[in-house]
């Protein structure tokens, strides 16, 4: 949307746009603490296995 194009909307407008705006950021926040806790799971997994690994080898 270009500048000119929202300075037309309407007050109640730009209010609903903002709300859909902070709808997806609250969204796409949660999302991205789900992938950081399950990347951290993963990465824990990966580095118990390569020390597993590692302490068996003579």
């Amino acid at each position: 949307m270009t500048d000119r194009q929202l300075k037309k909307l309407k007050r109640s407008e730009l209010i609903e746009l903002l709300y859909y705006a902070r709808k997806e950021i609250d969204r796409l926040s949660q999302e991205n603490e789900q992938l950081k806790s399950r990347l951290d799971k993963l990465v824990g997994e990966a580095l118990h296995e390569t020390s597993d690994a590692g302490g068996t080898e003579s």
